[in-house]
């Protein structure tokens, strides 16, 4: 089928709620559509997502075209006023996209594990305190074996070589330490 294409005529009908003006309107102009929102997408969206924003792009065309937006007397080409009606439809999904946080990014921003939720510094400290507290509750023998250990990350040799003792009695002591500290950290329960 093929008919001639009447700019002017064709927005009259569709302004009168001509649906065969419309679907003649878009038949016409698909690809075009099409094209225009891939483009100004340049890939950035799913599929699915492109295919809503051209479903909005469409029906924001027909609305305008409805309430009479499009006036042919002004001499702008109707291809050009439904290319700023899809600009603007894409520019809204990206200003409104930048808007949201998907809940993924929520979810991740709320966990604690996340380096950015505020309260991860407040709660690190809290614990660095009731680490430090359960340390200097511990003999200095085993303080100081777990303070070579953990923080100056010596192995068992060098600390063996530098307090004085066999590299058996240093592990006993780490071992024995831990268990200490470990069992006044539940006291504090720090691990709530």
């Amino acid at each position: 089928m093929s008919f001639t294409f009447d700019e002017k005529s064709l927005i009259e009908k569709i302004v009168l709620g001509d649906t065969d003006a419309e679907n003649h309107l878009f038949l016409h102009f698909k690809e075009r559509i099409e094209f225009l929102v891939r483009a100004r997408l340049r890939n950035k969206v799913s599929a699915d997502d492109q295919q809503d924003i051209l479903s909005e792009a469409r029906q924001a065309i027909l609305l305008s075209l409805r309430k009479g937006g499009f006036d042919p007397s002004k001499g702008k080409p109707l291809e050009a006023y439904i290319a700023g009606i899809v600009s603007n439809i894409v520019a809204m999904y990206f200003r409104n996209h930048s808007k949201e946080k998907p809940t993924a990014d929520i979810d991740s921003y709320h966990s604690i594990e996340s380096p950015d939720n505020p309260l991860k510094e407040i709660i690190e400290a809290e614990k660095k305190e009731k680490l430090k507290y359960a340390l200097s509750c511990l003999d200095t023998k085993y303080q100081e074996v777990l303070l070579l250990r953990i923080y100056d990350e010596l192995s068992i040799e060098e600390i063996s070589n530098q307090i004085g003792i066999e590299k058996r009695r240093v592990s006993e002591r780490i071992n024995y330490a831990l268990k200490l500290i470990l069992k006044e950290l539940k006291k504090q329960n720090y691990f709530q």
